[in-house]
């Protein structure tokens, strides 16, 4: 279906309503009721902010129970926390091609449990890991290993740079876009990922009251079995379909071991001491009480060894042919959010929303904002906070040549979806400096940086566009 709109002409591009004028375009008139937007984000907000230490890093947050609780659990975590399945680590490390002359890097490496079962494969390894009582544990144990700093959501590692990356027992934690985006960056084009789990069997009447004293206490903390942390990966083609395996496996150790488990616990650790004591009371009670545990040296406990292996999703070969990696939407504001897909209408996306509607944003030539996942990870390499959906774009794409593009061309996404046409850049506002150093949005201004710009686009054509489906680039001169 062809809607009709208001084209611009490659002499007279339309203005975009993104910023003030003096911030990277060279429009000089505004709409007021943008100007009075950006205006008033900008004056309150501080300008203030001290430069990073690392080119890569940018503000590290973690979950306050994961953060509190692997601090005051570090100790518990190396004594209580079995190490994984040698059965599943093998056919995780066969699936990443991880050996001699592998650069691998383990995420949120922890006390370094799945570090050290690396160690024979003779790959170089870097461990990052947020919480510096666990980063000290594993220095201790693995003193030629570098243990850096960072998070999943700001990996402090230059672009493509390692051949693997592999997390054990924490991605439930991380925010999973950011996470699966950064982990894309640092992976060189044919490299691989890897996750890990290890979730008890409730086999035998004494673990599933274990099992019933652990959850009791939990409040709604992130955790590997609700399968949320799927979300990333099936939202998006940043990465290729996860292939899976499971293996079993058993921990043995004495009593004290099993109570030590349970302490390691994220949001068990972080209680107050009091309370922390009272659960791990109930665990001894009922290890000295069940038949099965009562007076035994030695307890089993046994474990199913979850793995998952993906590697990053690449475009088609060819400079008009690209990939759809995130469809992204919100109600108002940024960052947009990856959903499984969603219909392009002539005015927007279905389901998304601006804080500040036409004539501001959201008129038939800003149907949608496309970017570039290429210039995603070069603003990255600069030291700013970047994933798909950040700046507010509704499509992020990969494998196209954005430093070539030009008002009137056109994008078919997948063999039945949208015919968009670029209209003309989209130009960076104050309300999206929280995720630039020092505030430098202009570092997406199409002035200075034209192949990292975003670019706004109308609609020709209505369809369904959804994550995996390819785009042809169509010159219209």
């Amino acid at each position: 279906m062809i809607r009709p709109h208001r084209r611009s002409g490659r002499s007279s591009p339309i203005r975009p309503f993104d910023c003030p004028p003096g911030h990277g375009t060279s429009t000089q008139s505004r709409h007021p009721a943008h100007r009075a937007h950006c205006s008033s984000s900008s004056t309150q907000k501080s300008r203030s902010s001290s430069t990073r230490s690392r080119r890569y890093s940018s503000r590290m947050v973690i979950h306050e129970s994961a953060a509190k609780g692997f601090a005051a659990g570090a100790d518990a975590y190396e004594r209580g926390r079995p190490e994984y399945s040698p059965e599943a680590v093998e056919r995780l490390i066969a699936e990443l091609a991880i050996g001699p002359g592998s650069r691998v890097l383990d995420l949120a490496a922890g006390t370094g449990k799945l570090t050290r079962q690396l160690v024979w494969t003779g790959a170089e390894l870097v461990a990052v890991e947020p919480v510096a009582e666990m980063r000290a544990k594993l220095q201790a144990v693995l003193p030629v290993v570098e243990a850096i700093e960072g998070t999943a959501e700001s990996i402090p590692l230059p672009n493509h740079s390692v051949d693997a990356v592999v997390v054990g027992q924490a991605f439930h934690w991380f925010d999973g876009i950011r996470a699966v985006s950064e982990i894309r960056r640092v992976l060189k084009p044919e490299g691989a990922l890897g996750l890990i789990w290890q979730a008890r069997e409730l086999s035998r009447p004494w673990i599933e009251r274990l099992d019933a004293i652990i959850d009791r206490v939990d409040d709604g903390h992130p955790r590997f079995r609700t399968m949320a942390w799927r979300e990333a990966f099936d939202r998006t083609a940043l990465m290729a379909p996860l292939g899976s395996a499971t293996f079993r496996t058993v921990q043995r150790g004495s009593p004290e071991t099993i109570v030590d488990r349970v302490a390691s616990i994220s949001y068990i650790a972080a209680m107050s001491e009091g309370r922390r004591a009272a659960v791990l009371d109930e665990v001894r009670v009922l290890l000295a009480a069940d038949e099965d545990t009562a007076g035994a040296e030695v307890v089993e406990l046994p474990y199913t060894a979850h793995i998952y292996w993906t590697r990053p999703r690449q475009a088609a070969a060819g400079p008009s042919t690209g990939l759809v990696v995130s469809v992204n939407t919100s109600p108002g504001g940024v960052p947009k959010r990856p959903i499984a897909g969603a219909r392009m209408h002539w005015r927007g996306l279905e389901g998304d929303a601006h804080s500040e509607p036409e004539p501001v944003h959201g008129t038939p030539e800003q149907a949608a904002c496309l970017y570039a996942l290429e210039a995603i990870e070069r603003v990255r390499a600069d030291g700013h906070q970047a994933f798909p959906g950040t700046y507010g774009e509704n499509f992020t794409l990969l494998g196209l040549d954005w430093a070539v593009l030009r008002p009137g061309d056109r994008m078919r996404i997948g063999t039945a979806g949208p015919l968009l046409e670029l209209t003309d850049y989209a130009t960076p506002c104050a309300t999206q400096e929280r995720w630039f150093t020092n505030r430098r949005y202009g570092r997406i201004s199409q002035r200075k940086h034209p192949e990292d710009a975003r670019w706004y686009a109308a609609v020709l054509e209505e369809g369904y566009v959804a994550p995996g489906d390819e785009v042809h680039l169509i010159r219209t001169a």
